[in-house]
C-alpha cells in the first residue's frame, strides 16, 4: 500500500460514505442467503465456496480467482477486469486493476455488481459512480465455463481433496477469528454455521482420523499406504500410476537422461533448439486438447515465451530440470493477484 495522502484519505473516507448510503438507499446490498445455498455445491480444494467467498480475509487481495468462483452462482454473467478508483488511491496506477462480477440474475431490469474483495452487491451505475472503472478486460459466461481452473472447480473430487482439509481448515477458521476481531466479517453468524453443517455433512472428525493414521503408515509402512492408494512406482520411488490410471506428467529415468544428453548436444545451436521446443509445443498442445490439463495449457504459453529466443531461455528453462515442462507454472493468477483487488 503507498503512502496517502491528506487528499487521498479524504476520497477513501468520501468512497465509503457513498456505500454506507447505498446500503440505506437499496443501492448496494449484502449477499443474500440464497447466494450461500447457490455456491455450496463448488468445492475448491475440499473446501465448499459457501464459505470460502463469505469471509474477507479469504477474498480480499485475491479478486481474479474469486471472481471466477463467484459466477459459478449465476446463469447471466460476466466478469469484469477494470482499473478502479480505490485502487489507484491505495496501489498507484500499476495495481490499479480489479475483478468484480456483473450479473442481471438478481432482477428488477438492472444489471448488479458483485465485489466479493468487500463482500457487497451494487446496482451497476452505482458502483461506476463510486469505482469510475476503467474496462480492460470482459470475460462472457461461456468464457468463464470454459477457464481450466473453473473446470478443475466443477470436476473437484472431494475424495482426493479431503486429504489437505486438516491443513486447510485451521487456516480457514483462523481467517474468520481475524475477520470477526477486526470487523471485516459481514456474515459471521451464517459463515459459523456454515462451516459446522460442512463439518458434520463430511464427517470431519472421521476424516481426520484416517488422515493421522495415513501419516503414520506413510512414517512407518508407506509401502503399506502405496498399496491402499492403488500407487505404482519405478524403482526411482516415482509415482507411475494410481489405481491403474497413468500419472501423466511422469517422465521414466531412462527418458530422463536420453533427453538431457539430447539437450547437451544441441546447447547453443539456435536452430536444433527452436526446432526442439517447437516439437514440445506441439506435445503440449496436444496433451492439453486430449486430457484438459491445465499445466499443459499453462505450459503451452511458457514454451511460446521460450521459442522467441530458445538460446537465451535455455538454461533458465531447464535448471530446475525438464520434468518443469510437464508441471509447467501454476501462478499465471496468483501472480496477478499478488498486492491487488
Amino acid at each position: 500500500m503507498r503512502k496517502l495522502s491528506a487528499e487521498d484519505i479524504k476520497k477513501l473516507k468520501e468512497r465509503d460514505e457513498l456505500i454506507f448510503n447505498g446500503l440505506e438507499n437499496k443501492k448496494v446490498f449484502p449477499y443474500p442467503s440464497a447466494l450461500f445455498d447457490a455456491l455450496r455445491p463448488y468445492d475448491v480444494g475440499g473446501f465448499p465456496a459457501s464459505i470460502m467467498l463469505f469471509v474477507n480475509e479469504m477474498c480480499n487481495g485475491k479478486c481474479y480467482d474469486r471472481a471466477m468462483l463467484m459466477q459459478l452462482a449465476f446463469d447471466n454473467c460476466q466478469v469484469v477486469h477494470a482499473d478502479i478508483e480505490s485502487l489507484r488511491i491505495t496501489a498507484g496506477e500499476e495495481l490499479a486493476e480489479h475483478a468484480f462480477v456483473e450479473t442481471t440474475d438478481f432482477g428488477g431490469g438492472k444489471t448488479w455488481v458483485v465485489d466479493t474483495s468487500i463482500g457487497l452487491i451494487y446496482e451497476k451505475e452505482y458502483f461506476y459512480e463510486i469505482e469510475k472503472p476503467k474496462v480492460n478486460r470482459v470475460f462472457t459466461k461461456k468464457q468463464c465455463m470454459a477457464n481450466p481452473e473453473v473446470k478443475d472447480i466443477i470436476v473437484s473430487n472431494f475424495e482426493e481433496d479431503k486429504y489437505a482439509l486438516p491443513m486447510w481448515l485451521p487456516s480457514v477458521e483462523a481467517a474468520i477469528k481475524k475477520s470477526m476481531h477486526i470487523g471485516t466479517l459481514m456474515y459471521c453468524e451464517k459463515v459459523i454455521e456454515e462451516l459446522e453443517m460442512f463439518k458434520k455433512a463430511i464427517g470431519y472428525d472421521v476424516i481426520r482420523a484416517e488422515i493421522d493414521a495415513d501419516l503414520e503408515l506413510m512414517r512407518t509402512n508407506p509401502a503399506k499406504l502405496d498399496e491402499k492408494f492403488g500407487i505404482v512406482r519405478d524403482k526411482y520411488g516415482n509415482e507411475v500410476s494410481r489405481n491403474g490410471v497413468p500419472n501423466p506428467y511422469y517422465v521414466s529415468r531412462e527418458e530422463w537422461d536420453e533427453e538431457a544428453a539430447f539437450l547437451k548436444c544441441i546447447e547453443g545451436n539456435e536452430k536444433e533448439l527452436q526446432k526442439y521446443y517447437a516439437q514440445k509445443l506441439k506435445e503440449c498442445a496436444e496433451r492439453a486438447k486430449k486430457e484438459d490439463l491445465k499445466t499443459d495449457i499453462l505450459a503451452k504459453k511458457r514454451l511460446k515465451e521460450i521459442l522467441k529466443n530458445p538460446t537465451a531461455n535455455f538454461y533458465e528453462s531447464h535448471k530446475s530440470g525438464l520434468k518443469s515442462e510437464k508441471t509447467a507454472t501454476r501462478n499465471s493468477s496468483a501472480e496477478k493477484d499478488r498486492d491487488r483487488g
